[in-house]
């Protein structure tokens, strides 16, 4: 059983899933199940932006990269969130609201 919790993306993507995937939720199986997805999601996600950011950073000239990080890391999380977490909602939960 894990006890570590989940941060902030886990935390979203999982309250993402209960409101709009619900269906898909359900067939993660039972909620020890469910938590292990969201945990390794959770550990996908941070691995990913980091590494999106440093990827773009790389692009930026070498004295632009102190003062972009913040806002470079926001690009990467957006970007992250998009392939990761904001998958399709499923019919009829498109007017729901998180």
């Amino acid at each position: 059983m894990m006890t570590q919790q989940l941060s902030r993306h886990g935390r979203t993507a999982m309250r993402y899933w209960q409101t709009y995937r619900p269906k898909a939720l359900h067939q993660l199986g039972d909620p020890a199940a469910q938590t292990a997805y969201f945990h390794a999601l959770d550990l996908n996600v941070s691995e990913r932006i980091g590494t999106l950011t440093d990827e773009l950073l790389a692009k930026l000239p070498l004295t632009q990269r102190a003062t972009a990080r913040n806002a470079t890391r926001a690009q990467a999380t957006e970007i992250v969130y998009a392939e990761k977490i904001w998958l399709p909602k499923e019919p009829g939960t498109e007017h729901l609201e998180m």
